[in-house]
């Protein structure tokens, strides 16, 4: 039983970082925090510097 409850409790715990994860990016994306596929324009990333 120990062994289950053991179990529940990483797969809670890994959910909730995935969850939190999603929730970021998805913020992110909101804010227009995502890339393009325009380096030249984007200048958040050091490939179009």
């Amino acid at each position: 039983m120990n062994e289950l409850i053991g179990s529940g409790i990483v797969l809670l715990a890994l959910a909730a970082a995935v969850g939190l994860a999603v929730r970021s990016l998805w913020k992110s994306h909101k804010a227009g925090g995502h890339c393009n596929g325009d380096c030249g324009s984007c200048g958040g990333c050091r490939h179009g510097r």
